[in-house]
């Protein structure tokens, strides 16, 4: 009986250790992949993410949840479903509005195509050739 609590033991041992490099090893590549290509902004955004890759190479099921609550608190915090009026998603920015001016100066053009053709960019820019 002994010997078989024994092997026992040391298989339990076996996949703690084998977890343990499987996470490490995830972790801390996608931690320099982070730190490389400068994805995440702040240290302790790597090291929360690197941590949650390194989770989900030790224990997949683990890191899925950890994932689908943070996404469920960023969909709760981010716009309310019922309050959308203090919420800037779905109002107009002024790229949108100058290219929706551009657009209907290039069709009132072509309307009646009358003097020089309309420019997209100012003459400050550099032009394309």
């Amino acid at each position: 009986m002994r010997r078989l609590e024994a092997l026992a033991a040391r298989h339990r041992f076996r996949r703690r250790v084998v977890r343990l490099v499987r996470g490490g090893a995830g972790g801390g590549a996608a931690f320099l992949v982070l730190v490389k290509a400068k994805i995440v902004g702040s240290l302790a955004g790597k090291l929360a993410l690197a941590a949650l890759i390194g989770l989900g190479f030790a224990w997949p099921l683990a890191a899925l949840g950890a994932v689908a609550v943070v996404a469920a608190l960023a969909a709760l915090l981010e716009c309310e479903p019922f309050g959308l009026d203090g919420c800037d998603c779905f109002n107009p920015n002024a790229r949108r509005a100058r290219l929706r001016a551009l657009i209907a100066e290039r069709r009132a053009w072509l309307a009646n195509p009358t003097g020089p053709v309309p420019r997209i960019r100012s003459a400050r820019g550099p032009a394309r050739g």
